[in-house]
């Protein structure tokens, strides 16, 4: 027997990622001939700016193809195939790839927390709209990889809050695992989701003393076999367990700079934390707003999820800015892409605690996130 907590059928995630597809390559293959000069000179420069390629000629076809991060090795495997060999194809296949699979994980969302099919396309139209998404895409850069993951990690978390599914643990795992195989700076964004879901268990008191510790297992142990392997073959293979690092900073040709906190260290931090709210406000200001509203209704309706959700993403966005600089993407390329994701999560995620009323809180946002996409497309052409 089937449980009634099993999350609906896929087929309408599965059509947002076919027609994600279709829309991210018509728009990459027809950028030169586009009928608007200020569009299309935007489009074909992304296209010529690919930012985080690996050459077929970069691409070491040993054991050590394994210490390096997750879009060098997919593209190595790729690589095999005459055809990727060419005009950046391998990592244009994959940022299609996943960026239209998130395209299908938002779908998902709409689905689990219970929300009307149209919210969900609505949802879809507004990503597949987003500016910075169709940069990240079309420029080949890989980001999409990185985000798919995060993106999974965050609706599942929404999944096993709101029903208890105990599949969205896995999916957590997997999620955090790869994420880090991804770029390692991702730990930053996912500490925080599994410390939660363990939290939401230990909060049920369950009479099986088993219950909360399964959780943990469920999700911690895809993440520390990745560490393992990474960390073992590192050693094994070049006598430095943390040769890895070396490894996926090779990919980087922009400079690194290592924020240092000097004496006195508070009005410094408070320093540096606003002026990272103002890069947050200028580079996504619907995620900023509708990130306010979720504090002020979760004091309306005595519930601390949604803000806790909310906090989950600004705490690493802002972390992120102090650490060194691990993996393939950069921090501004991350934000960008990141924030515009996560304004629908939290869009989805404050709809859902209204129940009927839901249309109170999702029309406003998705005028305002339609809004802010409107004027970047403004800032283009």
């Amino acid at each position: 027997m089937k449980s009634n907590k099993r999350p609906p059928a896929i087929k309408q995630a599965a059509l947002a990622f076919l027609i994600a597809v279709l829309f991210f390559t018509f728009i990459r293959f027809t950028a030169r001939t586009c009928g608007f000069s200020q569009l299309c000179t935007w489009l074909d420069q992304n296209v010529q700016n690919n930012i985080a390629d690996f050459p077929p000629s970069q691409v070491d076809y040993d054991s050590r193809i394994f210490l390096r991060p997750l879009q060098h090795i997919l593209q190595a495997f790729l690589y095999i195939i005459p055809f990727f060999r060419t005009s950046h194809l391998a990592s244009l296949f994959l940022s299609i790839l996943f960026a239209s699979l998130t395209a299908g994980l938002i779908m998902r969302a709409v689905q689990h927390v219970g929300l009307p099919i149209i919210v969900g396309w609505l949802s879809v139209l507004l990503y597949l709209s987003d500016p910075t998404i169709i940069e990240s895409v079309i420029s080949a850069s890989g980001v999409p990889i990185l985000i798919f993951f995060l993106t999974m990690t965050f609706i599942h978390l929404i999944t096993w809050q709101d029903k208890r599914y105990w599949l969205a643990l896995v999916w957590i795992g997997l999620g955090t695992a790869v994420a880090v195989l991804t770029q390692f700076n991702a730990v930053f964004f996912l500490i925080l989701p599994v410390l939660a879901a363990l939290v939401i268990a230990y909060r049920e008191n369950p009479e099986n003393p088993n219950y909360a510790d399964n959780a943990l297992w469920i999700m911690v142990t895809p993440l520390v076999y990745v560490f393992f392997v990474r960390f073992f073959f590192s050693f094994t293979l070049a006598s430095d367990p943390f040769v890895f690092y070396q490894l996926e900073n090779e990919p980087i040709l922009v400079g690194v700079v290592k924020q240092m906190i000097q004496p006195p260290i508070l009005p410094r931090l408070n320093i540096l934390l606003r002026g990272q709210l103002t890069v947050l406000w200028l580079t996504n200001p619907s995620f900023v707003v509708l990130s306010a509203v979720t504090f002020v209704i979760a004091l309306i309706k005595r519930k601390g999820f949604p803000a806790v959700f909310a906090l989950m993403i600004w705490i690493p966005l802002l972390i992120l800015a102090f650490s060194r600089q691990i993996g393939t993407y950069t921090e501004t390329t991350v934000k960008a892409s990141f924030l515009c994701v996560s304004a629908l999560l939290i869009m989805l995620v404050n709809a859902a605690q209204w129940k009927k009323y839901h249309w109170l809180f999702f029309i406003p946002a998705i005028i305002l996130i339609a809004s802010w996409n409107f004027f970047q497309w403004l800032q283009v052409v």
